[in-house]
């Protein structure tokens, strides 16, 4: 029972740890984007304040490139983004219920032991839908969402349409990675 525990509580540790590590990535991404958009609109606002005799020199002298950025990959980074933190703060207070079960005293013995393996299975599915974003964005895919929720595993990708070979690359590392059954598989297309 020892030993079970000890695992049970290692387990714990690393799923709390990871998602302590994901609150910092969240806030340092957010941050540098907030960065870039303030530079940018500083940039901006220069250009507005140039006198017109300035600005018409530098248009004749020197011809210049405007590279706008692709509003499609920011409402899919957003999306990405709004959706791990969702699954991330929807797992949190699941874990957080397990616990309280887990240490009431007033809870029964067959209650503790099944919110203990239900806590143990979902530390264990974090992990797994960790090595699925990140197996995906190693094969290509520019951002990948996934959740595991019994039986399903439902993987967004950013996507007008899939190809077959995407899907069955797609689908057999998922299956590799969590052992789960061809029809389990769910991946649907994000449109950017």
């Amino acid at each position: 029972m020892t030993t079970i525990f000890i695992r049970f509580k290692s387990l714990l540790t690393f799923g709390l740890m990871l998602l302590c590590l994901s609150f910092v990535w969240f806030a340092f991404t957010s941050s540098s984007q907030q960065e870039k958009k303030t530079v940018a609109g500083e940039e901006e606002l220069a250009v507005l304040e140039k006198p017109k005799e300035v600005m018409e020199k530098e248009t004749i002298s020197e011809p210049s490139i405007t590279i706008v950025p692709e509003r499609g990959n920011e409402i899919t980074d957003s999306f990405f983004s709004e959706y791990r933190l969702e699954r991330e703060r929807t797992r949190s207070e699941q874990i957080e219920i397990f616990n309280e079960i887990i240490n009431n005293p007033n809870s029964n013995a067959e209650v503790r032991l099944d919110a203990q393996k239900k806590l143990l299975w979902l530390t264990n599915n974090l992990g797994k839908e960790t090595k699925i974003e990140s197996a995906l964005l190693a094969k290509g895919f520019t951002d990948a969402a996934a959740v595991i929720e019994s039986p399903t595993v439902m993987v967004v990708v950013p996507s007008q349409g899939l190809r077959q070979d995407e899907i069955a690359r797609i689908a057999d590392l998922v299956m590799k990675i969590t052992e789960c059954k061809m029809e389990d598989v769910v991946i649907v297309p994000k449109a950017p």
